[in-house]
Parts: structure tokens; sequence; C-alpha cells
């Protein structure tokens, strides 16, 4: 079972199943993830009864779209603030694949401090910067087509803070407790927090993972940073970067196995 349907169905599909306290920030969800299907490009599928770990799950539209549109099986939802957890556990409560995790999975089990935007809450997360944040959401929509004074206008006011700790394991010790035999796929959208989440995976799990989708920050040299982890570990890698992300340094990477 693959997500079917023209863009316009698979949204308004999704729509019927998934809320958020902003709309503006749902309809942009909805056609990134149902719409355009981000994350099922460069062979990347998801199969009838497939394991999914959704790592930063947010509100629960990945998931929502994995359960409902692809027919996933088990799809672990993993969302460490606990104000989003709340949304996130309403939208999927009716899928029965759907199971929600109130922690983050990082490098090394623990806590750690997250700033939490409760008008912004997807680019929450461990290092959210306010003024980076405004710049690059300021970016997004003027390459959408929103003018500059329009953009401006609609990223005013959104960058209220609250200090969050929040729960860490490591996706090793989750497949552990859980007794995961296989990951079909490993979605990752962690807001800079990617290669943490990639050091949590110790060298027995990696051949248990058969495909990975990751948002990337290309800071540091971290998109060449996972690109040669993943190689490293068997998967054929492809990166892009969405026309909206332009100037931004945002940009989607595609792991998997011949």
């Amino acid at each position: 079972m693959t997500a079917r349907g023209t863009r316009e169905d698979r949204i308004s599909a999704l729509a019927e199943i998934v809320t958020h306290p902003d709309p503006s920030q749902l309809w942009f969800q909805l056609a990134e993830i149902a719409g355009d299907r981000a994350y099922l490009r460069h062979g990347v599928q998801v199969r009838e009864g497939d394991v999914v770990l959704d790592v930063g799950a947010n509100v629960g539209v990945a998931a929502s779209f994995f359960a409902s549109q692809c027919g996933a099986g088990l799809v672990h939802c993993f969302e460490p603030v606990a104000a989003v957890c709340d949304v996130l556990r309403e939208n999927v409560r009716r899928l029965p694949a759907c199971v929600v995790h109130e922690f983050g999975l990082s490098a090394a089990n623990g806590s750690a401090e997250f700033v939490y935007y409760p008008l912004s809450a997807a680019m929450s997360g461990q290092y959210a910067d306010p003024e980076r944040d405004r710049q690059a959401v300021r970016t997004v929509l003027m390459n959408l087509g929103v003018s500059e004074a329009e953009a401006e206008e609609r990223v005013d006011d959104r960058w209220a803070t609250v200090t969050v700790s929040c729960e860490l394991r490591t996706l090793s010790s989750f497949m552990r407790e859980e007794q995961l035999k296989r990951v079909d796929l490993l979605k990752v959208d962690v807001e800079r927090a990617e290669l943490d989440v990639l050091r949590g995976v110790g060298e027995r799990d990696w051949p248990k993972i058969r495909q990975v989708v990751l948002e990337v920050h290309d800071q540091h040299g971290r998109r060449s940073e996972v690109t040669r982890m993943l190689e490293r570990h068997g998967f054929d890698v492809v990166t892009e970067q969405e026309p909206a992300m332009r100037g931004t340094d945002v940009h989607m990477l595609y792991g998997t196995r011949a």
C-alpha cells in the first residue's frame, strides 16, 4: 500500500484526521508531507505492515500519513515537549498503528533543556535560537511568494520561548526495550539534533534499519558528516533542498539500501 490519489485528495484526507492550534502551520505540513510526499522520494517507500520510527513527531502529521495513507503497521512517535505531545496523542488516538512516546532520541540516555515556542511549535528543540529561526521562516515565506512586508508581519511576535526539561533516550536502548528486530523507515526531523539521534544507534542495530529520511541543518559540515555516517553503514544517500528552503541551511537526506 502506498500513498495514492491526487495531491489534493491526500491533503484533504489527512486534514480530516489531524488538528493543530495554528492552521497555517498545519496546512504547510499537510502540503509537504501528504501533498508533496516529502518522505517518499529517491526510492524510499513505506509499505503495508512496515515499522516506522517518527523521531520529532511534532503534532503527528507524518505519523498519521504513514499509518493512514501508507498502511504502516507500527509507527513509534517520539515527541519530548509535553504540550506538543498532548496534541500528538489526540491526533493519532484513532490510529491503532501509532504509539506515542513522550521523550526524544539522542546520543545518550538522560535529559536536556529544550526551547519550546508555543506559537511555532514545530521549530522547538534543544538547539533552538529565536532570531535565527525567525529569519529562516521569513526566508521560507518569501520563497513561497509572500511579500517581504507580509513575511515580516507573519513572523513577528511568534518567538516567545518557554524552557522545558525533556527526557532523552538512545535509539538502540529503545530498540532493546521494544525488542524491535527491524526498522523499515527511520524518519528524523529534530531541528539540528539529527547527529545526536544517529550517534545513539549502536553498531549492532544499524543493519536492522532499512531506510532513513532526515531533515539536516547543514552547519559546520553536518550534511557531509551525516552522509558519511550513513554510507559507512551501507546506505546509498541522496540529498536535496526544497525550493521553499533556498537561502536556509535545511536539506533533506534520503538513505536506502541496495
